[in-house]
């Protein structure tokens, strides 16, 4: 990699995006918690991967821990979709935080991503965790 920078002040930093997966009658339950961008969209892509082989009835997206969304995190949202349909598969994003949903709002994705009787945080299908539950972000 070649940024103009010396190579003993480049570092990874790691990821602050985490994605759980719960199995359930309805479908299956992605919840993603953090901060997704560029860098770490390729965790929701492995998962929808990994998840549209497996052939479940419906895709839930849980957005209600995603603190922070750019544009290369709402591509790979919407690519999940896309694939998703594209599968046969309903998919529907579920309880985004305000920035996602200002982000949604702004681009005018909305509409493609959200279920309309879900629009707001806090609701939704449960998350296959509590939040409290989920390991806490490593250190930066």
């Amino acid at each position: 990699m070649t940024s103009g920078l010396p190579a003993r002040l480049l570092m990874h930093t790691p990821s602050l995006l985490f994605v759980d997966l719960c199995h359930r009658d309805t479908g299956t339950v992605i919840v993603l918690a953090g901060a997704m961008d560029s860098d770490s969209a390729h965790g929701l892509t492995a998962v929808m991967r990994e998840v549209l082989r497996t052939g479940t009835a419906m895709v839930h997206l849980d957005l209600s821990a995603l603190a922070f969304c750019d544009c290369g995190g709402l591509t790979a949202l919407l690519r999940a979709s896309q694939d998703s349909r594209r599968e046969g598969r309903p998919f529907q994003a579920h309880a985004p935080s305000r920035a996602v949903l200002r982000l949604f709002t702004l681009t005018g994705t909305a509409s493609t991503l959200l279920d309309r009787e879900f629009p707001a945080e806090g609701a939704g299908p449960p998350a296959a965790a509590p939040v409290e539950n989920r390991p806490a972000a490593p250190p930066v």
